[in-house]
């Protein structure tokens, strides 16, 4: 089972500075252990979107092996916003993923992480786009990279820290 996450905060209840360069303190806190934790989270939901959900949430990725895919730095982290929130500093971050580079240009994950006190920066979250909504509101687009184009803005658990709708079977 899957427990909600701990600290979460509404767009309400954290006011977002203009999205901006990264300068070395907001590299600092996409430090190794978040990098590693971002990578994995992308690992994650790669395979439990491509075998339990929808497929073409990673499209983009198609022909990457995952290391290929997570294959970004700290240097990657091109675009940033900050916040506070109730539980501490928030940064939303636009991380490059080198690998990617289609007919959409370059290829980009937006990831929240937070920091935690003591314990130091923690991802919370990867956002996975869903949209173009049907009347009965169900999605007909996923995407999980997004082009350079995509706006940096809030955006709440859309990541592999929680589970993913399951898609319904239609036997």
């Amino acid at each position: 089972m899957i427990f909600p996450y701990i600290f979460s905060a509404s767009e309400e209840q954290i006011v977002l500075d203009d999205a901006h360069v990264p300068g070395e303190d907001a590299k600092d806190a996409f430090d190794e252990k978040v990098a590693e934790s971002i990578k994995e989270s992308i690992k994650k939901s790669r395979r439990s979107w491509k075998f339990h959900h929808e497929s073409s949430m990673w499209a983009r990725a198609a022909g990457l092996s995952d290391d290929e895919l997570t294959s970004f730095s700290r240097d990657d982290l091109v675009q940033i916003r900050n916040g506070q929130a109730s539980y501490g500093h928030v940064i939303f971050g636009k991380l490059r993923l080198p690998a990617v580079n289609d007919k959409l240009g370059e290829g980009y994950v937006h990831v929240r992480i937070h920091h935690e006190g003591v314990s130091g920066w923690k991802l919370h979250a990867i956002h996975h786009l869903t949209a173009s909504f049907d009347e009965d509101g169900h999605p007909h687009s996923w995407r999980a990279i997004h082009p350079d184009s995509y706006p940096l803005e809030f955006f709440e658990y859309h990541s592999e820290l929680h589970e993913a709708p399951q898609r319904s079977s239609h036997r």
